[in-house]
């Protein structure tokens, strides 16, 4: 049972429990933000959220290090190794947030099904559409006893499956991760919670079922690819005789100064050409970048790992 009662409406708004499986890198960043919010709304004198949060990792030596890192937030957060099916019973919204391999081996436990039917699944995970997971859940939903048939016990509980997938990235853990939720029809209550969580985090954006996957490479992976441009850049100011050090400060301030003329709405193309005068410096070296291909190089990752995302959830 979960710690906060649920009625026919949908669970209560405030006062909640959250269990995230499988608590690693992105799920710890995760529970950063919302612990953290949680405690200032708790601090100003008015409800959370969340009270109450629980963690599962796969070893004592993992689980160790979230109770140290956390330690600050006491009785609020259970840190267990593996029980994964107990804390999926315990909370009110399950974050599912374990390596996408180990989906299958977590969702087909036995106690599963009757432990997340009626409540909100928030997938992080990777390649995993939302049909994938409900029928890990549904096809081994371990009730042997029940006097229902199998049949109508797995459709009582894929039609009670209520699962929202979003993928985000690793500056959530200073609240400026770009998250996006896929758009699929759920209460809007459930709405409601999985757009709170990820507001903790950074900033949201919805992405409609059949873009989701090039969605979550622009929010998550494209941080990765445009690391290896900065790193390229870093390299030419060294081989010009500036120290490593200094370039990453001037080129970090760099992007911050891009990241702001984008979201006031300049268009890339007009950025470059306000940058660009006649046997300038700027266009001598987009000539260069064309030359090279630089352009196609990065739509064609794009694309690469977007294709890759749907083959894993195949």
């Amino acid at each position: 049972m979960a710690t906060n009662g649920t009625n026919e409406d949908g669970p209560a708004n405030e006062g909640l429990t959250l269990a995230i499986i499988g608590c690693g890198t992105m799920g710890s960043a995760i529970l950063s933000g919302v612990l953290v919010s949680c405690a200032r709304s708790e601090g100003a004198g008015e409800s959370p959220k969340f009270t109450h949060f629980l963690a599962t990792v796969q070893s004592e030596a993992s689980a160790e290090k979230l109770r140290t890192r956390f330690s600050s937030y006491g009785s609020h957060l259970e840190v267990v190794a593996g029980d994964n099916v107990k804390a999926m019973q315990r909370a009110d919204v399950i974050l599912l947030a374990c390596k996408p391999y180990l989906a299958e081996k977590v969702l087909t436990q036995m106690g599963v099904a009757h432990a997340v039917e009626g409540k909100l699944i928030i997938s992080v995970l990777v390649g995993s559409p939302v049909e994938k997971l409900k029928n890990f859940i549904v096809h081994c939903h371990g009730n042997p006893a029940s006097f229902v048939m199998p049949g109508e016990v797995d459709r009582r509980i894929y039609k009670n499956l209520y699962i929202k997938r979003a993928m985000l990235n690793l500056a959530a853990e200073h609240g400026q991760s770009m998250t996006v939720i896929e758009s699929t029809p759920m209460p809007e209550y459930y709405e409601d919670i999985s757009q709170w969580i990820f507001s903790q985090v950074g900033k949201t954006a919805p992405v409609a079922p059949d873009l989701y996957d090039v969605g979550g490479v622009l929010a998550g992976a494209s941080s990765a690819f445009l690391s290896v441009a900065f790193d390229g850049i870093l390299d030419g100011a060294v081989k010009e005789g500036m120290k490593r050090a200094d370039a990453r400060k001037i080129l970090t301030q760099s992007l911050f100064s891009l990241a702001t003329l984008l979201q006031e709405g300049e268009h890339p193309a007009v950025l470059r050409e306000k940058y660009s005068s006649p046997k300038g410096t700027t266009i001598e070296g987009l000539q260069s970048l064309e030359e090279d291909r630089v352009r196609y190089a990065f739509s064609k990752c794009i694309i690469a790992s977007s294709k890759r995302s749907k083959d894993i959830g195949k």
